[in-house]
């Protein structure tokens, strides 16, 4: 079962590198590729990317869509997509909740991982999905960007 699905996510891979794209109405669908397309822009820009989709072994509810490396600083990314024509940006739809819930992770992270790094920061991704299918996506990225206020931590 497993082969059966590495087989599937490597050829829905092939179709996007090769511009071929389903229906954006899917939201589950719009999502997954967003975090496709966040994630090969940041490798453009030489993060490395360390985990991808990172649970807490204790709470999986706490999740993160990135951990990378930017030279030698942990950044953890948030890849937010969102339709070219929504009201709402990507960064304008991380609510206080969300931020707690982010918050929540990072700290997990840092506490059940063991990568030496002294520093590290958070960044947005916002993937705008075209409305038509022949229009590539655009990427907008917020490096360290402060969304945890004194009322959070």
């Amino acid at each position: 079962m497993e082969i059966v699905n590495s087989i599937k996510i490597f050829l829905r891979n092939l179709k996007w590198k090769l511009g071929i794209h389903q229906n954006f109405n899917n939201p589950h669908y719009s999502g997954i590729y967003g975090e496709w397309v966040g994630k090969n822009y940041l490798k453009k820009k030489g993060y490395r990317i360390h985990f991808k989709n990172w649970r807490g072994r204790r709470d999986r509810r706490n999740e993160i869509d990135l951990v990378c490396m930017d030279k030698k600083v942990l950044v953890f990314v948030e890849i937010r997509s969102r339709r070219e024509n929504s009201l709402v940006t990507g960064y304008d739809s991380l609510n206080t909740r969300k931020r707690k819930a982010l918050l929540k992770s990072f700290k997990a992270f840092l506490k059940e991982e063991s990568m030496e790094c002294s520093t590290y920061r958070f960044d947005l991704v916002e993937v705008d999905l075209p409305q038509k299918f022949v229009n590539k996506p655009k990427v907008f990225h917020h490096e360290n960007i402060a969304i945890f206020n004194d009322s959070l931590h």
